[in-house]
């Protein structure tokens, strides 16, 4: 089956899970026990690189162009829609013309969009979406209007179009159903899937290295995500504090728009010697904190799956998280659970953590077994049947 992937929706460290959800979704396709022939990577400009190493025999890279608007690129098609419908129109139908050539030209069969919308959604060819979640609808307060309006408009529409859903979770899946009305049939779920660099052990070498580079101490807790709402950055910061663990630190990674209001708090509250912000960090530094870390901690308040805990398990370091939405059912019994609202369970979790070195040595054992029900030969036996009810399930199945 020669499959396309659709790329568009992710601008480099903006979108950090749809991003590496896509790539592990990627690596996983280009396995020989895959259920795609060939690979066509849909791409734009702002992230045709991060895609372009990816081609090869089996997998051919295209750019996209993005319509222009006044002589600019078309950035959010919502907003262009409600400011000028005609010319945001116009513009869609150009790139829904462009992109089904393209398709029509390389004999696609289906095409998977992994972020949240399908864009044309007039497409004819079976489509298959992964919608991650529905967090607007349960942290509305998160949202500015126009966000929560363009979600309900295009993500709802989304998943009523698609052929076959992807949900990285039974949480997700049951809320897209209540939520959407969405027939449960047509639900698949796999965890995300991480890329396999996570399970390299580094040589010692890298680490001691990595740990002088970035001036880490001997005990230190790590907790990568893009910072957002959500997220819990703010009651983390507050409970790290308080658990004044001697000698220890709280690294932060992930980028994000709010990034300088959060190294804000941090200095009102006189933690940036305690604290480090490092922004996005590459691959083999995040491997490298994960191997060196006392424990990750997880305050989200929402996620579908979390590829970071998935990371660190493979990596063998112990986690902690909140104990909401689909956590719980990541971690199983092979890490600790804490309500994201209660600051001070946070804070006794983290002491508990760096006080108990047995405790560290069996959730990251657990964490280790955990991990392997979760590779790459069980995401894509679903993803193989999500596909082929897609094709079933499509009432034309011609070309675009």
């Amino acid at each position: 089956m020669n499959i396309a992937i659709d790329t568009n929706c992710i601008l480099p460290g903006r979108v950090g899970g749809i991003e590496n959800y896509t790539l592990g979704l990627i690596e996983a396709l280009k396995r020989g026990d895959s259920p795609g022939s060939r690979l066509v990577l849909i791409t734009r400009p702002e992230n045709h690189e991060l895609f372009a190493g990816y081609a090869d025999d089996m997998t051919m890279v295209h750019c996209i162009d993005r319509p222009t608007h006044d002589g600019l690129p078309v950035g959010n098609w919502a907003d262009l829609l409600a400011r000028d419908p005609v010319a945001g129109r116009t513009a869609m139908e150009a790139f829904a013309l462009q992109k089904s050539e393209l398709l029509r030209r390389h004999g696609v069969e289906l095409v998977h969009f992994p972020g949240n919308t399908i864009n044309p959604l007039e497409l004819k060819l079976p489509t298959v979406l992964n919608l991650h979640d529905l967090q607007h609808r349960h942290f509305p307060q998160y949202f500015s209007p126009q966000e929560i309006e363009n979600r309900e408009r295009w993500w709802a529409a989304s998943a009523h179009r698609a052929d076959a859903l992807i949900a990285a979770s039974n949480y997700v899946r049951d809320d897209l159903q209540a939520q959407l009305g969405i027939d449960r049939s047509k639900i698949f779920v796999t965890p995300d899937v991480f890329q396999s660099d996570f399970l390299r052990e580094p040589h010692q070498v890298e680490l001691d290295a990595l740990r002088i580079r970035l001036s880490l101490p001997a005990k230190f807790f790590i907790y990568p995500a893009a910072i957002w709402p959500h997220k819990n950055h703010h009651r983390l910061i507050r409970a790290f504090i308080a658990a004044n663990i001697p000698g220890s630190e709280l690294i932060l990674t992930g980028g994000g728009e709010r990034a300088a209001d959060l190294a804000k708090l941090i200095d009102g509250m006189g933690a940036r010697h305690r604290i480090k912000m490092l922004g996005r960090v590459s691959t083999q530094d995040l491997i490298g904190l994960y191997h060196m870390a006392t424990a990750l901690i997880f305050p989200s308040e929402h996620e579908a799956w979390s590829i970071p805990i998935m990371e660190a398990m493979a990596c063998g370091c112990p986690v902690a998280s909140s104990n909401v939405t689909s956590l719980p059912e990541e971690i199983g019994d092979a890490g600790l659970l804490f309500s994201p609202d209660d600051t001070m369970e946070m804070c006794l979790t983290m002491k508990r953590l760096a006080s108990d070195a047995d405790l560290r040595t069996t959730l990251a054992a657990k964490g280790k077994v955990r991990v392997k029900q979760f590779g790459p030969e069980t995401f894509l036996r679903t993803l193989k049947q999500a596909y082929e009810f897609a094709v079933r399930s499509h009432p034309n199945r011609k070309a675009a």
